[in-house]
């Protein structure tokens, strides 16, 4: 397993940004540029990756093809499309994304992104998007999500069924599957079930941590890591045993590069 970031850390060079995370224990990175850099920075970044040893884990999109606005619509799956070839040239692990809000906000919380429709319109544009750039050295794959499929583990295994194509895989983030009391006190229940029904299909995970607010409704918050519920040990354990020594494992959602350095060593001390 290679534990890295999901940040970009502030730098000059492509080369300044691999020895920094080579320096302090990162051995996995999201790439720091999009598919409309120029071609000669794009390789700069995978020259210095290679150099330093930092696997390109993920390429994000972090956008919605669903948007209710036709014109960023359509700019959402512009960028879907250029990801996944720049995920394809620089050889990532995964190009990854949420399937998409169906509203202004990309990672939004609407009632129309749990209609039927919506699902149907996400398993055929995949299918467009690995037909069109056919990866052989990448994959696509979506973010496990709270309100956007797939919001459970038998909605994955769904859409990896209705998808059928070897181009789509499984990006796990079980922090947004915990989102109400029952799964925020059957964790480790949620994982296993993650793991023995995708486990043939994962290629990155995403690490962060949860707590529930004391009350009389449920309201469950991110935290920094170790600091609130999850049995980080147990989920790392679990990615072990997929036996992969080069899955990656991105820590993300911190303020900055300090707190990344302190969940870094939070996760290696378990």
């Amino acid at each position: 397993m290679r534990l890295g970031m999901n940040y970009t850390v502030p730098h000059e060079t492509p080369e300044e940004w691999a020895s920094y995370l080579k320096e302090h224990g990162f051995r996995a990175a999201s790439f720091p540029v999009d598919y409309t850099a120029p071609v000669s920075l794009i390789d700069s970044y995978v020259e210095a990756a290679k150099a330093q040893d930092i696997l390109i884990a993920e390429v994000g999109v972090w956008t919605s093809p669903w948007n209710t606005e036709p014109a960023e619509a359509l700019k959402g799956r512009e960028r879907c499309l250029g990801q996944l070839r720049l995920a394809e040239y620089v050889g990532a692990r995964c190009c990854v994304n949420v399937s998409g809000a169906a509203g202004p906000l990309w990672f939004y919380c609407y009632r129309e992104n749990f209609e039927p429709a919506l699902y149907e319109q996400n398993v055929a544009f995949i299918q467009q998007l690995l037909d069109t750039v056919k990866p052989h050295n990448t994959c696509y794959t979506l973010e496990t999500m709270q309100w956007m499929a797939p919001t459970t583990v038998d909605q994955y295994v769904q859409l990896i069924k209705d998808i059928d194509r070897p181009g789509f895989k499984v990006h796990l983030d079980p922090f947004n599957l915990i989102n109400d009391a029952y799964t925020y006190t059957h964790q480790k229940e949620l994982i296993d079930e993650a793991f023995d029904k995708l486990s043939g299909h994962m290629v990155g995970f995403h690490i962060k941590d949860v707590l529930m607010d004391p009350g009389l409704t449920v309201a469950i918050r991110e935290v920094p890591i170790g600091e609130g519920s999850f049995d980080h040990k147990y989920y790392l354990q679990k990615i072990a045993s997929l036996g992969d020594p080069d899955m990656p494992a991105l820590i993300e959602h911190r303020p900055d590069p300090e707190d990344y350095l302190k969940a870094l060593a939070y996760l290696k001390g378990l």
